[in-house]
């Protein structure tokens, strides 16, 4: 009986603790409540991603960050509910607030890049995330291999980033001739970033260059591939697997290919309409299989009409 009331009042001293630990940091960093007028969910969230810093004491905040990564957190999860023009200009206001400060501009960043963009993120959005990478590439107070590593994250993003235009980027062929993706001018364009090391990009590559859809797709001119080797032109490993790619591919080398886009993980297949707008990336090839099946479809249907 004494173990069991001894575990009680552990189990409730432990409950307590967790209560007002959520009390402090609510005290630290108050919520916004939004008004009972407000009844359907987007403006409710608007009002509170609108409101949600207002009331917090930064300089208290920052002698607490695991309070102010988690409410940091909270902010990001609430965004997708809101409003597209309240989500960015809160996000504007909140760097406006550092803007004098380096060191302030910088933990802002650094937690923006662990919710947005890290590995680990777990609301990965590169538009999100974009303003702080930008913000603190250009503060003058911030060191330079800090900026260094958020001005190549803004730089891939504003390169490659879901809809933004891809520039005609150049690259090499196997026989050693030059190209850029400005070649790639057919109704759809996609992107397949993948290294003959790799065993997942070449199962991708098995299905993708058997696939009846995509064939077809590049026979009509509706799509174009382009797969890219992010590494040496000169790489003979590379070219003798090259030489076995089908031959109605972009076959290419780009050995800075990782100026221009994310490639933490490869493969990495990222879709352009006609203009090279990224519509899509960071899906699995399954994704593009099931789009081309689709489009081939339609495409069929119509010719039968």
């Amino acid at each position: 009986m004494k173990n069991i009331f001894v575990r009680f009042i552990a189990t409730a001293c432990i409950l307590a603790s967790s209560v007002l630990t959520q009390a402090a940091e609510r005290e630290l960093i108050p919520r916004p409540l939004p008004p009972d007028t407000l009844l359907s969910l987007q403006p409710r969230c608007d009002f509170i991603i609108n409101r949600f810093w207002d009331r917090c004491n930064f300089e208290q905040a920052f002698l607490h960050p695991q309070e102010l990564n988690s409410a940091f957190g909270e902010w990001i999860g609430i965004m997708p509910f809101a409003s597209a023009d309240t989500v960015h200009s809160s996000i504007d206001r909140l760097i406006a607030r550092f803007a004098k400060s380096g060191p302030n501009t910088l933990k802002i960043a650094e937690l923006a890049e662990n919710w947005l963009y890290s590995d680990t993120a777990q609301f990965h959005s590169e538009e999100i995330y974009l303003p702080f990478a930008k913000a603190a590439a250009s503060h003058k107070k911030i060191s330079k291999a800090e900026k260094a590593r958020f001005a190549q994250q803004a730089k891939v993003i504003e390169t490659s980033g879901l809809g933004m235009t891809l520039p005609p980027l150049p690259f090499v062929r196997p026989d050693g001739t030059k190209g850029t993706l400005a070649e790639a001018n057919s109704g759809s364009v996609l992107i397949f970033i993948n290294d003959p090391d790799c065993s997942d990009c070449n199962l991708a590559r098995i299905r993708l260059s058997a696939d009846i859809n995509a064939n077809q797709l590049i026979r009509e001119g509706g799509l174009t591939i382009v797969s890219i080797y992010p590494g040496d032109p000169s790489d003979e490993e590379w070219k003798n697997a090259a030489a076995s790619y089908p031959d109605n591919w972009i076959v290419c080398a780009m050995p800075d290919a990782d100026l221009y886009f994310d490639l933490r993980e490869t493969p990495l297949f990222i879709f352009l309409n006609k203009a090279h707008k990224v519509l899509a990336k960071n899906m699995p090839i399954d994704h593009f299989l099931n789009a081309f099946r689709i489009a081939n479809s339609a495409q069929t249907t119509q010719r039968n009409e």
